[in-house]
């Protein structure tokens, strides 16, 4: 959607203040583990854009608690997996052999909007080491949930996705929907019948650049949306609007564990 489209749509001025009480009235709180994912232009026209969006969710959270954002760069990947678009076969060994390794402060968000892609860019956060499934934070927690992000089962008790849960966080779907919850992912790790697969990435090691095969498992998202309609009905999602861009806020520990159940009974 162009920016004259989301002029159009928008009825009242969204400015950092506006925001910050709007996400007062959905229920964050100061001290808040918060995991956010977005959808910029689901909010309707922002002044200041991104940044404003950002600036507004720091001002509630504050230093006292942590902003934890997705920071995934899909296509630091496996240019077989490759399917939206795919490459043709005859590139992808020299695209293994030729691919940047993944630096956290240079390589790009890809995929996921613009707020995460600016929120990197901000002082004092912090990016995880994987180079395909990363995360940003800011604030108290930011080290703890950062650190130590295993290349391998990328998205499973050695990630943030983990520390979040540890820390008993929250989660915010700012204009986004279920399909795009991470926290399911840390579902499917902990579910039962896990298929394996091998993955690869370019990283540095002991710098210099390498492509690195990791083990990892088949996840799917595709079930995602679905599987959050069920966990809307059966708890306690504060759902409310974020300028004009519906958005829910819930526990992520509830999540993973109703997410968990729900995939064990489906596979």
């Amino acid at each position: 959607m162009d920016e004259g489209q989301v002029i159009k749509k928008t009825n009242v001025l969204n400015t950092r203040e506006s925001l910050k009480n709007d996400f007062i009235k959905l229920g964050i709180k100061q001290g808040m583990v918060l995991l956010v994912h977005s959808s910029l232009s689901s909010i309707g026209w922002v002044c200041g854009g991104p940044v404003a969006v950002i600036q507004a969710l720091m001002d509630v959270v504050t230093l006292e608690g942590t902003l934890v954002m997705p920071a995934h760069s899909g296509n630091y990947s496996d240019p077989s997996c490759w399917e939206n678009p795919p490459v043709p076969k005859e590139w992808i060994n020299d695209i293994k052999k030729t691919m940047p390794a993944y630096e956290p402060h240079i390589t790009p968000i890809t995929g996921i909007g613009v707020v995460p892609e600016v929120f990197r860019k901000f002082p004092n956060v912090i990016r995880s080491s994987h180079p395909t499934v990363s995360f940003c934070a800011w604030g108290k927690y930011a080290q703890i949930i950062t650190q130590n992000h295993s290349i391998e089962n990328s998205l499973g008790e050695n990630s943030p996705l983990a520390r979040i849960y540890d820390l008993d966080g929250n989660v915010l779907l700012l204009g986004a929907d279920f399909s795009s919850n991470t926290s399911f992912h840390l579902s499917e790790y902990r579910a039962m019948n896990l298929k394996h697969t091998k993955l690869g990435a370019p990283i540095l090691n002991d710098g210099i650049r390498v492509w690195q095969e990791y083990n990892d498992i088949e996840m799917d998202a595709g079930v995602f949306e679905e599987l959050g309609s069920d966990f809307q009905n059966h708890s306690n999602v504060a759902i409310g609007y974020i300028g004009i861009a519906e958005s829910k806020l819930f526990k992520q520990k509830a999540a993973v564990d109703f997410g968990q159940q729900w995939i064990d009974v489906i596979r």
